[in-house]
């Protein structure tokens, strides 16, 4: 990449030089070897005038010294996993793709898990021990991130959120001193920071709960390929693949296996096109068990005729990588959460009919429905940390993929219409939902005001303005959800 001098206008020479011996990691500006801008969603990066790779925690301390006295603003990217913004700056992007060391606590059953540590990382690490933590389902997801806004996976149904299985915290604050949060130490920033996200500091370290975790576990799951002229493949390494004709019956096993699931079992609905650019329903899931047991809770899906079924039981270490390959989708991307109460076949087929509408442009985009057992999340207090979001909802990515650069003006838009249509049957506060706050990407960096924060928070909202006051009362973490600092009248 050829250097451009007008990026780094604002950024002297010698402030620069100076900064770069401070650091153990690395310092680059745009022209520079290793200043790397990739994300997931190409569409979600901007030109970073200077990215700091940081090594140690201490690095990050003089990244936000530096960026204050410059006056560039700040972003953290954690696994780049995010077709949003928020990860993104025309200043200064702290890159934690270098900070993944991982250190197990067996006695304690905790892990100290650096902030750029990938899920499927953590999984490695934690399995050796029998232990597992609440970890995501995409491996490429930084456990930062994940943790710090929520987090749901395969264990939410028997451990609850990532973000209440957070005991502390180790954060950088906009004056570039480092702290720690947990119960005796700024308890209240631990409060915020168990679903308030990226709103108070940098944190360079969670440290999280771990539990027993089996070897194994029973999967049907996906695989997609891509080929070399960006065509998508489905594999199916894993999963019941159905023709549309198939849907009514798919939704109706799925209402039955609601009624008995059990907290260690999760499906998910997938609604897209196949190689052939045709209508496809996938079913894919995870039973946390042996293979009798998950074959006795997924066989309903079998008996269902699908035109391809292949189930294994795998290492629980290779779960995040069973959709792995997905992570290497061509072209652009924008996904948003729709939250529902009522999942019947009517709404499902005007679902995937907006869909469609919607490939024809866009014909990589995605339905996925996410039916993780909610009962633990939602058993906790609303009051008991800031995450917001304790309503029983079943969450539906919407998710619009893309390579034709002329759709790009149009996709936020368009996304938001298939949300409509997904959640039209439901609530009205499932229908105002913003839906799950890590797939609310078309919202999380439109922080003109706070409307979107105080949406995704709730009643949290006024406390979390008092913690963000005492932490941050300069907003200098504004990029995602942005909380306005309390004042007087607050």
């Amino acid at each position: 990449m050829s250097e451009d001098p007008t990026a780094i206008a604002s950024v002297g020479s010698d402030s620069l030089a100076n900064f770069r011996q401070r650091v153990k990691g690395t310092v680059c500006r745009p022209g520079d070897p290793g200043y790397n801008l990739s994300k997931w969603a190409p569409n979600s990066t901007k030109p970073s005038k200077v990215i700091v790779t940081p090594a140690v925690t201490e690095d990050i301390a003089e990244a936000i010294k530096f960026a204050r006295a410059e006056g560039l603003p700040l972003a953290v990217r954690g696994g780049g996993h995010s077709s949003s913004t928020a990860s993104a700056t025309d200043g200064l992007l702290i890159d934690m793709r270098n900070m993944t060391r991982i250190r197990i606590d067996e006695v304690a059953k905790v892990a100290y898990i650096e902030a750029g540590a990938r899920t499927h990382d953590v999984e490695v690490e934690t399995i050796k021990h029998g232990l597992g933590a609440c970890v995501g389902a995409c491996s490429q997801v930084s456990i930062g991130g994940y943790v710090l806004s929520g987090g749901m996976g395969y264990s939410t149904g028997t451990y609850g959120l990532a973000a209440d299985n957070l005991v502390a915290a180790t954060v950088v604050l906009a004056t570039g001193e480092v702290v720690q949060a947990n119960e005796s130490e700024n308890p209240d920033l631990l409060w915020a920071l168990r679903g308030g996200g990226s709103n108070f500091g940098v944190v360079s370290e969670v440290v999280v709960k771990l539990h027993p975790q089996r070897p194994d576990c029973y999967a049907i799951g996906m695989d997609i390929s891509i080929s070399s002229d960006t065509v998508v493949l489905m594999t199916l390494n894993t999963a019941y693949f159905y023709v549309p004709d198939k849907l009514s019956a798919v939704v109706e096993s799925i209402q039955q296996w609601l009624t008995v699931r059990k907290p260690h079992e999760a499906v998910e609905l997938r609604l897209n096109l196949d190689n052939d650019g045709k209508p496809t329903v996938i079913v894919t899931g995870i039973s946390n068990s042996t293979k009798e047991e998950g074959e006795a809770a997924f066989n309903r899906f079998q008996d269902i005729g699908p035109v391809k079924a292949i189930t294994v039981q795998i290492p629980w270490q290779e779960v995040s990588n069973l959709a792995n390959v997905v992570n290497d989708l061509p072209g652009n991307k924008l996904c948003v959460g729709a939250h529902i109460d009522v999942f019947d076949y009517e709404q499902v087929q005007k679902s995937f009919d907006a869909l469609m509408q919607l490939a024809k442009n866009a014909p990589f985009s995605v339905l996925i429905y996410e039916f993780f057992y909610y009962e633990k999340v939602a058993s906790v207090s609303l009051e008991a940390a800031a995450f917001g979001q304790r309503d029983n909802f079943v969450n539906v990515i919407c998710g619009a993929f893309w390579t034709d650069e002329a759709f790009s003006s149009r996709a936020r838009d368009e996304c938001l219409k298939l949300k409509e249509v997904v959640s039209g049957s439901s609530s009205t506060k499932a229908q105002e939902s913003l839906g799950y706050v890590n797939a609310a990407d078309v919202y999380c960096a439109m922080n003109e005001t706070d409307e979107y924060a105080r949406k995704i928070f709730g009643s949290n909202y006024a406390r979390l303005q008092q913690v963000k006051q005492k932490y941050d009362p300069d907003m200098v973490f504004d990029r995602w959800f942005a909380i306005r600092p309390a004042t007087k009248s607050t």
